[in-house]
């Protein structure tokens, strides 16, 4: 056997051994768009994709999930950490959060109150938030799907602000790897952690500092059936310093509590296990905890006041 057939048969080995680790889906390869389709969806996606503010500085993006004001986002986006005399920092949201609309307007913001008290445990582990503004403006909600409809080699694209860009960016590229039950790290072995797993899939796609909170929209047939499948997760390779202390934080936070593993450290685990290279982490987490945040809120409302309108998310 040839030296150069040696070789393309390890390659092909060692990708096997990584696609099977823990990737669940079969790549599929997504639709090619020509450039009127690609148009169209950008102009779909740049109206209904917000810049977050936080102590008055930019620090990442955000999109509207519906016409009366409600924005998802990551939750380490408006993450602050507190330190205290004891070992444990305190992990909290930050107390100032603007949204700047498309059209450049900065608008207040307040934590939703599903993601208060109980709820910000579980937004604070599956890394999402969701955010309510106040306007007399008619807003342009994206749609949501299910993350199970994205398979590795999918078609998406992210919509998001850049730090140093004052208007939405919109990237396209693939689902690269897609975890549904994750491999994680511990003391230096891998283990599939079943009980408490957090679905996330690594991207093939353009993303820079400022896109994390953004979507992560699954190209359908057509425009119209485009939907939302994650949020948009993008750290530095090393990790920098505000990353690496609320990842920190968040593990001392679940440690002896949870039986869980954090999103936000799922994804360095997986990138430091797999021995990467890549100088950036271009993460999708699951829109499916948020989803059920918000069934979980309709079905409250709706109980509380059953002549009120129920808003359509999906």
């Amino acid at each position: 056997m040839r030296p150069q057939q040696v070789l393309t048969g390890i390659s092909v080995l060692v990708l096997y051994l990584f696609a099977a680790a823990g990737c669940t889906s079969q790549r599929m390869p997504g639709p090619v768009l020509s450039l009127s389709q690609k148009e169209e969806r950008i102009a779909y996606a740049k109206q209904s994709t917000v810049r977050i503010y936080v102590d008055g500085k930019p620090r990442g993006s955000g999109f509207i999930i519906s016409e009366n004001g409600l924005i998802a986002t990551a939750f380490h986006v408006i993450a602050k950490i507190h330190p205290t005399p004891y070992a444990q920092p305190h992990i909290a949201y930050a107390s100032s959060i603007e949204v700047q609309l498309y059209d450049g307007e900065r608008l207040p913001a307040l934590v939703h109150s599903s993601c208060i008290s109980r709820g910000l445990r579980v937004s604070m582990v599956r890394d999402f938030c969701i955010l309510e503004i106040k306007t007399s403006k008619k807003l342009a909600p994206l749609r949501l799907g299910d993350f199970a409809d994205a398979r590795e080699g999918s078609t998406v694209y992210v919509a998001g602000y850049h730090l140093l860009s004052d208007q939405p960016c919109v990237s396209f590229g693939t689902v690269s790897v897609k975890w549904e039950n994750p491999v994680v790290s511990y003391h230096g072995q891998l283990f599939s952690e079943k009980k408490h797993n957090t679905s996330i899939a690594l991207l093939d796609i353009t993303m820079h500092r400022g896109d994390s909170g953004g979507p992560i929209i699954l190209v359908g047939k057509t425009p119209d059936e485009d939907r939302v499948i994650g949020i948009a997760s993008f750290m530095s390779n090393p990790l920098d310093q505000e990353t690496k202390a609320l990842i920190d934080a968040l593990k001392k936070y679940v440690e002896d509590r949870y039986d869980v593993v954090c999103t936000l450290e799922l994804f360095h685990l997986l990138q430091k296990e797999r021995g990467s290279g890549s100088l950036f982490i271009r993460g999708c987490i699951s829109i499916e905890p948020l989803k059920r945040r918000l069934e979980a809120f309709a079905a409250e409302q709706e109980r509380a006041n059953p002549m009120r309108k129920r808003f359509l998310f999906f």
